[in-house]
């Protein structure tokens, strides 16, 4: 028989000693297949978990940018604070330890708190003593109230003459000779007052409220650059009647109202007050009443008395300008008319 055969006897002999051999190669690789299908596995797991983390947001930095941005972008430092962790930042004492500066402020902020506002004028009903240093200035009507029913107490004649006007008071040479004074202006320079009355307004009626307004600030400026110590009142622009605004439309309660309200906010409330008379002398359409007047305008005589009465219930009384309404009441003043 061939030995080359391949069932020949050889062959079968050659088969059977190569046969372990082969089964050894083969047991020895399978030690290292199964580290190879281990780290295989474990890689699997921890690309899984990385997966799962990054899609919760927490290891990704792709995934939210803005938060990482603002951790690494903007780092807080060490030698900044907001305004209110440093004032509550411990002050060093003598002694050397440390002490909470906060509580000396809160207890400097309730001392500040509990101080008593400072008293402010009050407003009371006085008599005529009130107007002992009082200065009456304005236009024809304010002449009315002196003629009339004159402040029994008040020894300054006011410096009124018809057609007077916020523009010409302080250039006013009327009614100052017997005090000496060339115009209203050196008067105020000259004598100090307690009070100054001024109504000024009727005749402005035709200008415009800004121009009046303007004006009428520029004079008290003026006055209070004088008379520094002094109560100043802004009286209202007394209405006329019904009748009267029909006749001369100019004198409409509209544009006297008008005018009352840009002078009203001129008073501070301090030394600086407004008074609005024409509460007293309304006759409730917001005009003068037809039988308080004879030409639609000025009051009657007798009607004065119900301005003079307002004024006394209108009065403001401070430390520089102290009343009591128990003080003896002087001898009355004589009045001295030019």
């Amino acid at each position: 028989m061939n030995d080359n055969y391949p069932n020949s006897p050889r062959q079968r002999s050659e088969r059977r000693r190569s046969a372990p051999q082969r089964s050894s190669s083969i047991l020895s690789a399978i030690p290292m297949l199964t580290l190879v299908v281990a780290f295989g596995l474990a890689f699997l797991a921890f690309m899984g978990l990385k997966g799962c983390a990054s899609s919760d947001g927490t290891e990704s930095s792709s995934q939210n940018p803005v938060i990482q941005t603002e951790q690494t972008d903007k780092p807080v430092s060490s030698t900044e604070a907001p305004p209110v962790i440093s004032s509550a930042e411990p002050a060093e004492s003598s002694s050397g330890d440390t002490e909470p500066a906060s509580s000396e402020t809160e207890t400097e902020t309730v001392t500040e708190s509990t101080e008593p506002a400072p008293a402010g004028p009050t407003m009371m009903t006085v008599d005529d003593r009130y107007f002992a240093d009082a200065l009456f200035l304005g236009d024809s009507r304010t002449d009315g109230l002196f003629l009339y029913s004159t402040p029994g107490d008040c020894k300054h004649y006011p410096f009124p003459a018809t057609s007077m006007t916020i523009y010409s008071i302080l250039d006013s040479k009327d009614e100052n000779k017997r005090y000496g004074f060339a115009t209203t202006r050196d008067l105020l320079k000259g004598m100090q007052f307690g009070k100054i009355y001024l109504m000024f307004g009727i005749n402005e009626v035709g200008y415009s409220t800004a121009s009046f307004a303007e004006k009428y600030k520029e004079v008290l400026d003026e006055i209070r650059l004088y008379q520094p110590d002094a109560l100043i009142y802004i009286q209202s622009i007394l209405y006329v009647t019904q009748n009267h605004e029909l006749k001369y439309p100019v004198f409409a309660t509209a544009n006297i109202k008008e005018k009352n309200q840009a002078i009203q906010v001129l008073a501070n409330d301090v030394d600086t007050f407004y008074l609005e008379v024409n509460d007293c002398l309304n006759d409730g359409t917001d005009h003068l009443p037809s039988d308080y007047t004879g030409d639609g305008a000025h009051l009657k005589a007798s009607k004065y008395a119900l301005w003079h009465d307002y004024l006394l219930q209108h009065a403001y009384v401070d430390e520089k300008h102290p009343w009591s309404p128990d003080a003896p009441t002087p001898e009355g003043a004589q009045i001295e008319h030019p």
